[in-house]
């Protein structure tokens, strides 16, 4: 017969105690546990050369850089960029100023010979009939506006008649020579067609018979 083993025995109870099972060490909560830094001074301990975070506060040795480092730095950079900023508006406005003034330019070139025909058709009326003439003295009256606008806006007539010959200033169509001979300067001896200046510019040459020294 077979012998069954007695609840009292011994040796059954080692051998129940020893095929009790054990904790497996894959699910100890321990080992799952991840580590995670907030602390961004270790964050930055713990960055390598390479980083972005180690980068921005070392200098190329790997060494971390002063405060007083960084702000100079920064303050340069922002220099910089100020100045930038600045020739920047400079030469924007400087950009926009010439081409307001040459478009003033080209519409008071337009508006010369408008000028030429009133001064023409002034001259051309006789005295005796300039006086208690209203026509007359309505066409002086736009001549002297058209004149006071030009001046307004800085034009003004280029002085030929006596003057030295300036290839700048005065367009020769014709010449002459001097019979009192000697040497003289070129002079302008006739206007045919009046010269303007916008500023320093010249709008258009006076057109002058030059006569030769």
């Amino acid at each position: 017969m077979a012998h069954r083993p007695q609840h009292g025995d011994p040796e059954h109870e080692q051998d129940f105690d020893n095929t009790q099972e054990t904790p497996d060490a894959a699910n100890d909560p321990a080992e799952d546990t991840i580590d995670i830094t907030n602390d961004p001074a270790e964050a930055m301990h713990g960055a390598s050369p390479g980083s972005d975070a180690f980068g921005a506060a070392t200098n190329g040795m790997g060494q971390p850089r002063s405060e007083a480092t960084l702000a100079a730095e920064y303050l340069d950079a922002l220099q910089r960029e100020r100045a930038n900023f600045i020739n920047y508006r400079r030469r924007t406005e400087q950009e926009r100023a010439e081409t307001v003034q040459f478009a003033t330019a080209n519409l008071l070139r337009r508006l010369l010979p408008v000028v030429d025909d009133f001064d023409r058709a002034l001259a051309a009326i006789p005295p005796e009939e300039r006086e208690n003439n209203r026509w007359v003295e309505g066409v002086e009256l736009i001549a002297r506006k058209l004149h006071n606008i030009l001046e307004q806006e800085g034009v003004e007539p280029i002085e030929a008649l006596g003057q030295p010959f300036d290839p700048n200033l005065h367009e020769a169509v014709a010449f002459e020579d001097n019979s009192e001979g000697g040497d003289h300067p070129d002079t302008v001896a006739e206007v045919y067609g009046k010269g303007y200046k916008l500023h320093d510019r010249v709008l258009r040459p006076a057109m002058v018979k030059v006569s030769r020294g």
